[in-house]
């Protein structure tokens, strides 16, 4: 009788294949891939309207510039006038109409101003104010403009009182110095057409008559 063996049989490996291994994403899925960040956005660049805004910003920057610059010029010759007056409260009535002629000059027409004197000189001063100046330059430089071609005290004053009044017209006219020279200067452009055309007028009128 055969005798069977009681050793169990060696269990054979059993091979794998990879494509029997089961996929865990259904068939028709996509793949997915990798997150990318996008790239930085760059500054640069500027937009157009950003470079037409600084273009702005820089035209009307040199505009302001060139303004206070030319508004500065135009006032130089005020504020000497005003200084020199100020530092000589006392400047004879002579003076102070030279002053004042000589500061007109730089903002009117010298040949004009140059034969102007006494009341034609007065009225042309007069005629540069604002209308509601006018009338007090008129009652404070009067009597200076009168003194100052007066070749003799008058008879029926004594020379105190003489001297009084001349020692008021010269407060009085350096009063109306500073106001003209405060609110008669620099003039407007057009202004200083009108004025100009006007004594070229009245000048002509004078000679003929």
């Amino acid at each position: 009788m055969q005798k069977i063996s009681a050793l169990p049989a060696q269990a054979v490996p059993q091979t794998t294949n990879p494509a029997s291994q089961v996929n865990p994403l259904p068939a028709n899925a996509i793949e997915l891939k990798d997150i990318h960040v996008p790239e930085q956005i760059s500054n640069y660049p500027i937009a157009y309207g950003w470079w037409l805004l600084a273009a702005l910003l820089i035209l009307v920057t040199i505009i302001s510039i060139v303004k206070i610059r030319k508004a500065t010029k135009r006032n130089q010759v005020k504020k000497q006038a005003l200084q020199q007056l100020k530092n000589n409260p006392k400047m004879a009535i002579t003076d102070t109409i030279a002053l004042l002629k000589w500061a007109a000059m730089h903002y009117f027409s010298r040949a004009e101003l140059a034969k102007l004197f006494g009341d034609s000189l007065q009225k042309f001063l007069t005629l540069q104010l604002p209308i509601n100046h006018q009338k007090n330059f008129i009652d404070l430089s009067g009597q200076a403009f009168l003194n100052q071609y007066q070749a003799q005290p008058k008879a029926n004053k004594d020379a105190n009182g003489d001297e009084n009044d001349h020692n008021q017209a010269d407060d009085s006219l350096y009063q109306a110095a500073t106001l003209w020279l405060t609110h008669a200067l620099p003039p407007k452009a057009s202004k200083v057409t009108n004025k100009s055309a006007s004594t070229s007028e009245n000048n002509s009128q004078g000679v003929n008559a």
